[in-house]
Order: structure tokens, then C-alpha cells, then sequence
């Protein structure tokens, strides 16, 4: 094998390794949680538990989700990356959960300043912010990325 060969399958080894797919700012979008949360990451199962009720705790403290309107292009964007579904599915399937008592109410949010205070203002609460709002953040909350 020649030293251009072992080069090239070396560089094609390392991209595929360090290339786990991830969502994050680039994506439209950015999950952000309050800044005492130690996960820099969640794999997209583990968001999508958060989302419908199925995990009670993040970081040790009890969830506590800001959803956004069903026709709200930053989170429309999330749930069907996420998901896979329309917006107003996983809303609903919320809504469903909180009344059987299996999650807590959600905090709705309009804008992208409702979803960075309401997260900043409770360790526990995730949210979704365009990626624009990324560069703006105050020290309350952080950026976790979404594996696949």
C-alpha cells in the first residue's frame, strides 16, 4: 500500500469515526437547557423521552418542556428532524400525557426570548431557539447537541 493510499484510507477512517451525525445550530435549530445541566449532548431517542413523558428527570432534575406553536417554523423544523412527525402530533401526544399525568404542563413560548427565559429560569427545562438565537445566549443556558 502506498503512502498515499495509507493517507487517504487514514483521513476516510478518522472522518467516519469523528462524523457522528449530531443536530445543532446548523440544522435551523438548537436545543438549548438550563446551563446547571451537565449533558453536552442527548442522543435523539433520549430527546424525543424528554418531549413525550417517558423520562421524568433531566440531570437530576424533574423535565420541564417549552413547546412552541404548531405552525412555529423552529419548532416544526426540531419535530421533524427529531420526530418524524407533523408538529401537531407530538403536541397533541403532549397534551395526552400531561392529562393522564405522566408529564408535566409544558411552557408554551412564542419567540425565541420566551424559550431562552423560560429555560434560564429553571434547571430541568429544555427548549428549542432558532439557530440564530444561538450566538445570543446569556451564561443561563446552554447549547446540547442531539445525536443520532
Amino acid at each position: 500500500m502506498s503512502t498515499r493510499t495509507r493517507i487517504g484510507w487514514f483521513v476516510a477512517v478518522i472522518a467516519a469515526v469523528t462524523a457522528a451525525p449530531r443536530l445543532a445550530a446548523g440544522d435551523g435549530f438548537a436545543l438549548i437547557a438550563n446551563a446547571k445541566a451537565t449533558p453536552a449532548s442527548e442522543s435523539k431517542a433520549e430527546v424525543r423521552a424528554l418531549y413525550t413523558g417517558k423520562a421524568k428527570t433531566f440531570d437530576g432534575n424533574a423535565v420541564v418542556v417549552v413547546v412552541r406553536g404548531e405552525n412555529d417554523a423552529v419548532f416544526v423544523g426540531f419535530v421533524d428532524q427529531v420526530f418524524g412527525i407533523p408538529a401537531q402530533a407530538l403536541l397533541s401526544k403532549i397534551k395526552q400525557e400531561v392529562f393522564k399525568g405522566e408529564m408535566a404542563k409544558p411552557i408554551k413560548a412564542a419567540s425565541d426570548d420566551e424559550v431562552v427565559q423560560a429555560v434560564g429560569a429553571s434547571p430541568g427545562t429544555i427548549g428549542v431557539v432558532s439557530a440564530g438565537a444561538v450566538g445570543h445566549l446569556p451564561k443561563t443556558v446552554k447549547v446540547i447537541a442531539i445525536g443520532s
